[in-house]
């Protein structure tokens, strides 16, 4: 997905949000915007978002001085899912089919994205989850996807924020119930909410396979800015499945097929996906609509 006019404010208004938790000052929130508003006049409209995001939180790092700002809220996020995950893995073993009740959850978890809300509601994504219409859904396919997959088939899960992380060891319980060889790929560097390698291992997601980062510090999975590693497990998985709205503007357009699990929270990614799925756009508002998306590109 590329970048569109439209996701430039965004950009200041994410570089005001992270100078407001840096400092309490006007001024020092002033620089921080001015600095950004040099820079968003050069921004590469055929890159994807997040790629572009790489260059402005670099920059408000240099500003600001400090270079993981959320820090401390990546953390109370996951305590605070660790504190309802046994309840809801309880809710997820007891159900009719335990993959698609995780997955449920799992695309719930994802609202917990600083990078496009200023406030988070989990609990009310939590609850809607169970009920919720899914606004494109392919779930059926990716139950039917690994249904079919052998023992020791490779998966790649791409992960995305922190918080979030702690739903998906829901699906990855599932997965590894199934035999299959998990690598759980994170975030290179600190980068908004997202989950870094400190975050996945603090939660524990080794327990299901290996854990690895991007190389990169975007809040997506730029594949031109990523690893050999991380491209290695891409390009040699049996079945990739991708979270989150970052990842999904990275990857929607590669060349291999990917099941995107997401929330869909600004208009421009839900044009985009409408676009690339033929529905109607009314049914994707951009106002956080769960999705399961089969993307088959360039399958061989």
């Amino acid at each position: 997905m590329k970048t569109h006019p439209d996701c430039l404010p965004c950009y200041r208004r994410q570089a005001l949000q992270v100078a407001k938790i840096c400092s309490d000052r006007a001024a020092d929130h002033q620089a921080v915007v001015a600095a950004i508003d040099i820079l968003l006049p050069d921004i590469d409209l055929q890159q994807t978002p997040p790629a572009n995001a790489i260059r402005i939180y670099d920059r408000i790092a240099a500003v600001t001085g400090c270079p993981d700002p959320y820090r401390h809220i990546k953390k109370r996020n996951n305590v605070e899912a660790r504190r309802l995950l046994p309840l809801i893995r309880e809710e997820v073993r007891r159900s009719a089919v335990p993959l698609a009740a995780a997955v449920r959850f799992a695309i719930a978890g994802n609202s917990i994205d600083y990078g496009a809300f200023a406030a988070i509601d989990a609990d009310g994504a939590i609850s809607r989850c169970r009920s919720a219409v899914l606004a494109v859904d392919h779930l059926h396919l990716l139950l039917d996807r690994i249904g079919r997959l052998q023992n020791g088939s490779r998966v790649l899960y791409l992960a995305d924020n922190c918080g979030e992380i702690v739903y998906d060891q829901l699906v990855l319980e599932c997965l590894q119930e199934r035999g299959l060889d998990l690598t759980v790929a994170v975030r290179g560097g600190p980068i908004i909410n997202d989950a870094s390698l400190e975050d996945a291992l603090e939660c524990g997601l080794d327990r299901y396979g290996r854990v690895i980062g991007s190389g990169v510090a975007c809040p997506g999975t730029s594949l031109a800015h990523c690893s050999d590693e991380l491209l290695g497990h891409f390009h040699r998985a049996d079945l990739v499945i991708s979270k989150g709205q970052g990842n999904f503007e990275t990857l929607s357009e590669v060349d291999r097929d990917i099941f995107f699990l997401l929330m869909v929270k600004c208009r421009v990614a839900a044009r985009h996906l409408a676009g690339l799925t033929g529905i109607d756009q009314r049914l994707l508002p951009g106002e956080g609509e769960m999705v399961v998306y089969y993307s088959p590109q360039h399958q061989p």
